[in-house]
Order: structure tokens, then sequence, then C-alpha cells
């Protein structure tokens, strides 16, 4: 019984140190759509003169415009939008987003 127990806190103390071994696939940012996309969802955020950001929009996006719930087809041109998105492969898809 001992040991299993200590067996358990042992595995339990390698947790934190195996999630900070995983790298950050979330990324945070703040920007201006210059573009939207309908057919295949998703924004083109401009987070710099010379850089844009496209962020692919699922159904499981959150958007929010103005504290409440809104739409891919609520969103503008020109909007300042936070953008939390994460990396799927060479793709960013957009975990939520809210425009101001």
């Amino acid at each position: 019984m001992k040991r299993s127990v200590f067996v358990f806190f042992a595995l339990l103390a390698l947790v934190p140190s195996a999630l900070a071994a995983q790298p950050s696939r979330a990324l945070s940012f703040v920007g201006q759509i210059v573009a939207i996309h309908y057919q295949h969802p998703g924004i083109a955020v401009r987070i710099s003169p010379k850089r844009v950001l496209e962020v692919t929009v699922t159904p499981n996006t959150s958007i929010q415009r103005a504290g409440g719930f809104a739409t891919l087809a609520s969103l503008r041109l020109g909007d300042r939008v936070e953008v939390l998105a994460a990396r799927s492969g060479k793709m960013l898809v957009a975990q939520s987003i809210s425009a101001h």
C-alpha cells in the first residue's frame, strides 16, 4: 500500500514537467481585419504594417462584438480584433475573436 501511494505521488510530481515540455501552440494577437473569407471561413488580420495573419474560423470559434455573441457575417473590414488561435499544422485556427 505504501509503495503504491509513493508511486502515485512520484508520477504526480512528473506531470508539471511533462506539461512544461509541451510547446505552446496558442497564439494571442491584436490587429485589424483586412479580409473576410466566407467560402473557406476565415479572416486576415494585419498585426503590423508588413505582417498579415490568415486565421481559420470554425463552428467552435467564439466570436464576440460589443460584449455579445456574434457571427463571422457580423465582422467588418477595418474592425479591430483580439484573436486567440491555436496552431494546427501550418494553419491558425481561431478559438475566440473579440471585435471592437
